[in-house]
């Protein structure tokens, strides 16, 4: 028999040893049998139930102790306080804190826990109070302040903190830099993170594998290439995680060339790679262009035979399904083994995301032929293949199949059925299933919000909201951002103002996914001011906030203020990305400032990102709009990787330019390079064919398009055809094209339509057209503005008289014609007969001098173009003064001989300015370029690129 003591002692380590293992009933059931129990009972005990997270186990206990046990002691309140880290344990925290400070001196691992405790409870102001009030301090003490701050974001307070510590003579050590290194997230504070290491190459701490591989882990964190590289090489030992950190520096910041290279440098130094190795690379293989790079993954992942293990495979079937190769996921697949469910559902999910609904209907149904159990990730990912209009027949199938199982009590399987039917323009579906779920989560509710905001059902988003707060459930950023996606039009402006009230009723005002979403909706509303307010407000921007703003000044043509804030983001210590660099580029190309497009490029070139696919698009669009089809054609050529964007970028630049015969030249080695065209692709070579007359290629490529490709002609293809017929005087065909538009013709057919009848005088058809354009948008001035171009050219000056007349008792206004030109940076604007400019009297003086000279070489002024039924000599001066010939003149005055003229017209140039620009180009012996709003004029010694073809 055991004596009482020897019992007690053993009954201890049973309980104890149940407690590690994680048994907690069969721990407590020994404890409370346990006939004598000591102090270290019950802090076993409480330690056990501490470490699984049972706060009010632990509470409960200690309340036990108080009343019929021993009393506490330093390390019972130590493993109650570790417990009672939440925000529902916050009042027995307050409690347990009181009863330790009233039994007198504290000592420093106590107080140390008690700060962390207030920290983890959310309450940083109570854990500093602690903090300050602490009769000393170790180095967890401040470990324990430094990440409370990191916590909360505060990394200037955490970095503050640090060097505190180190003035009050508290030399951090290992455990310091590794917080601070774990708290450091954020590319806006990389400043910060490069003085945490300088500080720490100075200290006594002798590097070690662990500390660099987390100072290369930070500077991955931080998006900072250059010196994760520099660390990297200098390293005086790498294991394994250094190679893994360094590849996923190079993966997350979109480099995968130099992620591959990495990965053949780790097989030249024998280091073997694990799952984590080829997991990370393969996510850089996130397009169809990278599917080589794929491929010789997959060689590394059969020479070190891991294609058997089950996360390593799914993530190849992933790759082969962003690069688009739906035919070798499949084939991988067969060759795994059959019960590997995560391969199964990562093929589905594949099928769902490219979809191809009908191939994942397919698998689901093979998987049931081989006793696979549909599990909840399955329904999920079949249900994502049905969430397209088109499918939403099998959405209710499948809906119907999943409600026949348990699965109909799976939150997250009916989120996934709500947010079908949302995407499927279905709402009141969604709404039903919503109603029907026992148990909804916050993802449920922000679904169906997310529903009514595919139908922009404002007025039922805000019903949702208020029932929201009514059963008691604070919507989140997710809901709210939802919500104001829906709200991106000016008729929604009052319902977007709604929901911003109420992001400051809920104190998130300062949230950065928050405002970015808020001033995208005011500038969509277009109210760029409080777009800008909102923007200003924030207390700290990231790049996609930066990004969005770029973006949204660019949509409305404002590059200036686009291209400044572009230069600011370095003074906030902030990088451009990729998504930065595709908005400022689209700004530049909006606006056709080739100058400032050039400083991004140079300023890209720089930086430390690769020229990858999307960004190599995006400089050819530039270079295209801003009239440089060199830089063009040398971005299409440096870029390694092209796609069919790439493609159709340089075809469309080429057909803006009027050089129809090299777009198709362009299309035809796009094809000999087994490069699939896209709907996009044909609306540039149509474009191409319609704008240089080349009828017969033009009737050829639309006829290809469905019967050599498979594509269905879109309208974008019909009013390049309608363009095309309309062209050639060929009204009759051109009408027939516009009436098999899918669909009912929209404004710009009509239109389309309207243009050629004024071309070719038949003002019958132009006034059917323009009756037709009037049905669907009655204050539509281009459509007035036409008609009296057409009435006048045919000498009815009363009639057009009485439309003009008509324009004005409707309020309707013509469009504000302008042109601009950019002379020595700064952009200069004028409209038809302005008078505003400093220097009007030398211009229009040159502009009349100039006007002699090129009569006496053969231009006559097209009077017919002046809608005024006033004398000749009016007329000329009339057409003399529009706005581009202002714009010329002025960049005739103020430039060197030979320097080539660069102008912005908004609308479509006359055919009276042509013919005169053409005549200036050789008088003046310079190169004049036109954007106007279809295309782009190259007049050089007097002939326009354009062939007089427009």
């Amino acid at each position: 028999m055991l004596g009482s003591d020897q019992q007690m002692i053993v009954e201890n380590h049973l309980v104890h040893a149940y407690g590690i293992c994680g048994e907690l009933q069969d721990s407590r059931k020994i404890f409370d049998v346990m006939p004598q129990r000591n102090l270290f009972s019950w802090n076993i005990m409480i330690g056990a139930y501490a470490s699984s997270g049972s706060g009010d186990q632990v509470v409960n206990l200690l309340y036990d102790m108080f009343n019929q046990g021993p009393y506490p002691n330093y390390v019972t309140y130590i493993s109650v306080l570790r417990a009672c880290t939440s925000s529902e344990m916050w009042e027995e925290a307050k409690l347990i804190h009181s009863v330790i400070v009233e039994g007198g001196s504290v000592p420093c691992n106590v107080e140390n826990a008690i700060f962390s405790m207030y920290a983890k409870c959310g309450n940083l102001q109570d854990a500093l109070t602690v903090f300050e009030r602490m009769e000393s301090r170790n180095e967890v003490s401040w470990n324990a302040l430094i990440s409370a701050y990191a916590s909360k974001g505060c990394f200037a307070d955490a970095f503050h903190s640090f060097n505190q510590m180190i003035l009050q003579g508290c030399n951090p050590g290992r455990a310091t830099y590794m917080t601070l290194l774990n708290a450091f997230d954020d590319s806006s504070i990389l400043q910060l993170g490069r003085s945490i290491h300088v500080q720490f190459m100075g200290s006594n701490i002798e590097p070690d594998i662990v500390l660099n591989t987390a100072f290369l882990n930070m500077y991955r964190k931080n998006g900072s290439l250059r010196d994760a590289r520099t660390l990297f090489d200098n390293l005086p030992q790498r294991n394994l995680v250094s190679w893994n950190v360094m590849l996923a520096t190079y993966a997350e910041n979109g480099s995968p060339g130099e992620a591959l290279a990495l990965l053949g440098q780790m097989y030249l130094q024998q280091v073997k790679p694990d799952g984590i190795t080829f997991i990370t690379i393969l996510n850089t293989c996130s397009e169809p262009a990278m599917l080589i790079n794929g491929e010789i993954i997959f060689d590394g992942v059969v020479k070190w035979s891991m294609e058997s293990d089950a996360l390593v495979g799914s993530s190849l079937l992933s790759m082969y399904g962003k690069c688009a190769a739906l035919y070798e996921a499949r084939a991988l697949l067969e060759r795994m083994p059959d019960n590997n469910m995560v391969a199964w559902n990562s093929m589905l999910a594949i099928y769902a995301q490219k979809e191809h609904t009908q191939e994942a209907i397919e698998l689901f149904g093979e998987m049931q032929a081989r006793g696979l159990i549909a599990d909840r990730v399955t329904c999920i990912s079949m249900i994502r293949a049905c969430s397209q209009p088109s499918m939403i027949n099998q959405g209710i199938r499948l809906h119907v199949l999943v409600f026949s199982t348990t699965l109909k009590r799976n939150t997250a399987v009916c989120n996934a059925l709500i947010t079908m039917y949302g995407k499927c323009k279905k709402a009141a579906y969604a709404e039903k299933v919503f109603k029907a779920m026992t148990v909804r989560d916050q993802i449920s509710w922000n679904a169906l919000i997310a529903a009514y905001a595919q139908q922009e059902d404002v007025g039922e988003i805000l019903n949702v909201l208020l029932e929201m707060y009514q059963n008691g459930v604070k919507p989140n950023k997710a809901s709210l951002v939802s919500a104001l996606d829906a709200c991106c039009m000016p008729v929604a402006l009052t319902s977007g103002q709604i929901i911003h009230y109420q992001i400051l009723d809920l104190g998130l005002e300062t949230d950065v996914m928050l405002g970015t979403a808020l001033f995208t909706m005011y500038g969509k509303c277009n109210k760029l001011e409080d777009a800008r307010r909102v923007f200003d407000f924030l207390p700290k921007h990231d790049v996609v906030s930066w990004s969005a703003m770029i973006s949204m000044y660019g949509q409305h043509g404002h590059g200036k203020e686009a291209f400044r804030i572009f230069h600011e983001m370095p003074s906030g210590g902030l990088v451009p990305n990729r998504v930065t660099y595709i908005s400022i580029l689209d700004a530049c190309a909006s606006v056709a400032a080739l100058p400032e497009g050039k400083l991004v490029h140079a300023c890209f070139t720089e930086g430390e990102l690769e020229l990858d696919v999307i960004v190599g698009n995006a400089f050819i669009s530039m270079y295209g709009k801003c009239g440089s089809l060199e830089n063009a054609v040398y971005m299409f050529k440096r870029m390694k990787i092209r796609d069919v964007v790439s493609w159709s970028a340089l075809i469309a630049a080429f057909s803006q330019h009027g050089h129809g015969e090299e777009a198709i030249n362009i299309f035809c080695e796009m094809l000999e390079n087994c490069v699939r065209p896209d709907n996009i692709t044909f609306v540039s070579v149509l474009s191409a064919c319609s704008h240089a007359g080349l009828f017969a290629e033009g009737c050829k490529y639309f006829d290809s398009m469905e019967e050599d490709h498979g594509l269905t002609a879109t309208e974008d293809h019909y009013l390049c055809m309608i363009d095309l017929f309309g062209r050639m005087g060929r009204l009759d065909e051109a009408e027939k094209y516009l009436l098999k538009i899918p669909g009912k013709p929209g404004i710009v057919a009509w239109m389309t339509l309207l243009s050629a009848s004024r071309l070719h005088n038949d003002l019958e058809r132009g006034c059917y057209a323009a009756e037709k354009v009037l049905e669907i948008d009655p204050q539509n001035d281009a459509v007035y503005v036409t008609l009296s171009n057409m009435l006048s050219a045919a000498g009815k000056w009363d009639e057009a008289a009485k439309l003009r007349k008509i324009m004005i008792q409707r309020g309707i206004k013509k469009s504000q014609g302008w042109s601009s030109i950019t002379v020595d940076g700064r952009v200069t604007e004028f409209s038809a007969g302005d008078t505003s400019h400093p220097q009007t009297s030398e211009i229009h003086s040159e502009l009349d001098k100039i006007t002699e000279e090129i009569k006496m070489m053969g231009y006559v002024p097209d009077t017919k173009l002046v809608l005024h039924d006033v004398v000749e000599a009016e007329k000329e001066l009339l057409l003399c003064h529009h706005s581009e010939r202002l714009a010329i003149t002025f960049g005739l005055i103020n430039t060197q001989r030979g320097t080539p003229l660069h102008v912005i017209k908004n609308l479509r140039v006359c055919s009276d300015c042509h013919t005169a620009t053409k005549y200036i180009s050789k008088l003046t012996k310079r190169t004049i370029i036109v954007r106007d709003a279809n295309r782009f004029h190259h007049f050089e010694n007097g002939i326009c690129s354009c062939g007089d073809y427009w």
